[in-house]
């Protein structure tokens, strides 16, 4: 039913002929209808009803811009309340719809900018910032993720869809997450659009020092003598091993090394967030070194792929 539903939807929107999409359901229903509203283009109208809408919400989300909206009651009938939130969900449905259409013709017309999509951190803020200004005064729009896991899915998506020309990869620590096991992680599928679109990379090592958990007592317990820092409440990070970035590494130039465009991978010596420098928690200049190093010498260097190591902090000016 779901795979049906989707094919429908997908033929709809060739034929020009989808406005949008809305439906209700409970789990099994949310489940079924989010993975075909998923598939459908960034901006088009999609939402669902649901009796899940709060809490662990992103395996029906993913990196779309679907929206749940609570059902507060059961889907099972129409009663007071009922009647009052499908009353909402239907008028917001219907107000995203009218102004998408309202808004077709202005962004049907000739935008020549093109869109670049950097991926940030907390710790690697300054760097974002500054090279998000400079490619602004280019005449570049640029459209910043947060590397939650989901932030690099979100951008890859984008990248698919088109929407990005250009990628300016500066904070990779979703990688750490997905070798180490953390709770931002990306999947084996992480660098793969960027490099099948073939469109232009610049890559760096933000945040890699560093492997993201919730509140300290949700590390799990073969983890818990490991260096951890307390971001807030909800945040704790652990400092990554040598042999950990070893591992980075390898993930990385594995992927890299099957592009056929443009790539450039920038390498700071002296850190790679704003907890790794001589006064910092994560200082750790061994793990940093092997990260770097087995980067220099697992990526296979052409004159599009080149990597290029420089003696300043990632948050340099």
């Amino acid at each position: 039913m779901s795979r049906a539903l989707k094919n429908f939807l997908e033929k709809a929107q060739v034929d020009g002929a989808l406005a949008g999409s809305v439906g209700l359901g409970g789990s099994g229903g949310t489940s079924l209808i989010s993975s075909a509203l998923r598939s459908l283009p960034i901006g088009l109208p999609k939402v669902i009803v649901s009796t899940v809408a709060s809490g662990q919400t992103e395996p029906y989300i993913g990196s779309s811009d679907l929206i749940l909206f609570p059902s507060v009651v059961d889907v099972c009938g129409i009663n007071s309340v009922s009647r009052v939130v499908l009353s909402n969900a239907g008028a917001a449905f219907a107000g995203m719809v009218i102004g998408r259409l309202g808004r077709s013709n202005v962004y049907s017309s000739d935008n020549a900018s093109l869109t670049v999509g950097l991926t940030m951190f907390g710790v690697t803020t300054p760097c974002v910032n500054a090279v998000k200004e400079r490619l602004v005064k280019e005449g570049y729009e640029t459209l910043v993720f947060h590397a939650t896991g989901t932030g690099g899915k979100a951008m890859e998506s984008l990248v698919r869809e088109g929407f990005i020309q250009g990628v300016l990869d500066i904070t990779t620590t979703e990688v750490a997450d997905y070798v180490v096991g953390g709770v931002m992680a990306c999947d084996s599928s992480r660098f793969d659009a960027i490099i099948e679109k073939k469109i232009p990379l610049v890559l760096s090592v933000g945040a890699l020092d560093m492997v993201n958990f919730g509140a300290k007592n949700t590390i799990p317990s073969n983890f818990q003598q490991r260096k951890i820092h307390v971001h807030n409440e909800q945040v704790s990070v652990m400092r990554t091993t040598v042999d950990e970035n070893r591992n980075f590494a390898g993930f990385i130039a594995d992927k890299l090394n099957k592009s056929s465009s443009k790539v450039r991978v920038c390498l700071p010596q002296k850190g790679i967030s704003a907890l790794d420098s001589p006064d910092k928690p994560f200082h750790d200049p061994k793990a940093t070194d092997t990260l770097l190093t087995e980067l220099q010498k697992r990526i296979q260097t052409t004159e599009d792929r080149q990597v290029k190591v420089y003696p300043f902090h990632i948050n340099d000016p």
